[in-house]
């Protein structure tokens, strides 16, 4: 059990340090080895990581990489929760009220549904494009924290085409449009942020030397 969380913190060691930070990464890959042989090698890969975090905010990438993961945990991964707990919920064809979990499986409240008795069968379309809103979220998580700008940008695609299509259903069954200020204020906040993030690391990526100089 010591040796692959010790592997595991080297590794979250080396990706903290970046590609600038290669020959110190493999140093401490070295002395890994020899703290190993000594049965050290959990406090040494601990002590590893921490170094790491410690110098992640004295250079550029390392700012951009704590920010990346500031915006994956205190935004985007709360909204993929919140949207979890929405779906869980009847989001949004069951109103505020006492729905319960065993309420969204079939569209049925206790309270408040939303929808007329002919529009029920839409009832499970719409729950999974709140699901389908929770998988695109962790996907742009791990594309942000991997700063895979590609899959971010087809992550943020993905969410506004959810965003928007659910926008339309509602309209179209004539439900409160209200509930949908939020997730749409967080998929624009999102592309915003995440844009401004992108901006960053191609200033922080160094230019490439011209050919022949």
């Amino acid at each position: 059990m010591r040796a692959p969380l010790a592997q595991a913190l080297m590794a979250l060691a080396a990706r903290c340090l970046g590609e600038h930070r290669r020959d110190w990464a493999m140093a401490m890959r070295g002395e890994f080895e020899a703290a190993v042989e000594d049965e050290r090698e959990l406090g040494f890969a601990l002590g590893c990581l921490i170094a790491a975090w410690q110098d992640m905010p004295m250079h550029r990438q390392g700012r951009l990489a704590l920010a990346g993961y500031g915006v994956a945990l205190g935004l985007i991964l709360p909204a993929a929760a919140l949207c979890l707990c929405a779906a869980m919920l009847g989001f949004p064809f069951l109103g505020v009220g006492d729905v319960g979990v065993l309420g969204f499986p079939v569209g049925v409240s206790r309270q408040l549904p939303l929808l007329n008795e002919g529009d029920w069968a839409l009832a499970l379309p719409l729950t999974l494009l709140v699901l389908a809103m929770v998988a695109g979220q962790l996907w742009l998580a791990w594309s942000l924290v991997e700063r895979d700008w590609s899959y971010a940008d087809a992550a943020q695609r993905f969410n506004a085409a959810a965003v928007t299509t659910l926008v339309l259903l509602n309209a179209l069954l004539a439900l409160d449009m209200t509930s949908m200020l939020l997730p749409v204020g967080t998929t624009v906040t999102e592309v915003l942020v995440i844009q401004a993030l992108s901006w960053w690391h191609d200033a922080a990526e160094p230019c490439a030397p011209e050919p022949g100089g």
